[in-house]
């Protein structure tokens, strides 16, 4: 059975694009991100933020916040259907709205708002939108929800080499690192091929 932290690395995988060649990554990620700071019994959570830095124009039309609420069991996405006001909370603050499923089934034909998104894995076992989350006009965000966001994502950033390696972008002639451009592989941010490296190289 999924878990949410299987749906949650499959939206780290999702919102990762890095121009080859760079250290540029078209997306910010933040899991399990506050509605506010400090501990208060009324906070809510988004289960994942993504902030999309591609403005599509000058004047940055299209830079984006998109939140996800995962639900992993139809018993709890039907809890969220009886307390809207749960994801609105932080949904009020979001360009885009998302539900994030490992089966479809868990959501019944017309029970999905109109302005919600529904992602869940196809055949490659990748997230792909089975509705498209319609563009929201978000209200500005205080001051400690933009806070709790960074500070989100921080953390996220910290704990992501323990769910994956970094991906690879060629540069200067060699394969490197898509995060600190160190040649690959990194010991810090790819961990995981930095260690069979080693072994690798121990057995030769």
């Amino acid at each position: 059975m999924a878990t949410e932290r299987d749906m949650l690395d499959l939206l780290l995988d999702r919102y990762t694009a890095i121009r080859r060649g760079t250290i540029s990554d078209r997306w910010v990620r933040a899991e399990h991100v506050k509605s506010s700071l400090g501990y208060s019994e009324g906070d809510r959570i988004a289960d994942f933020v993504a902030g999309d830095k591609h403005g599509g124009n000058s004047f940055g039309d299209k830079l984006a916040l998109h939140g996800h609420e995962v639900k992993v069991l139809r018993a709890d996405w039907l809890s969220e259907l009886r307390d809207p006001a749960k994801a609105d909370a932080i949904k009020r603050h979001m360009h885009h709205w998302w539900l994030v499923v490992p089966d479809a089934n868990i959501v019944k034909p017309g029970e999905l708002p109109e302005d919600w998104g529904l992602l869940v894995p196809g055949a490659n076992g990748k997230l792909r939108a089975r509705k498209g989350a319609p563009r929201l006009t978000p209200e500005a965000p205080p001051l400690a929800f933009i806070i709790s966001l960074m500070s989100a994502a921080a953390r996220t950033a910290h704990r992501e080499p323990l769910r994956r390696d970094a991906p690879i972008t060629y540069a200067r002639s060699a394969n490197r690192c898509g995060v600190c451009m160190a040649v690959f592989p990194c010991s810090i941010h790819q961990p995981r091929e930095a260690a069979a490296a080693h072994t690798l190289k121990a057995a030769s």
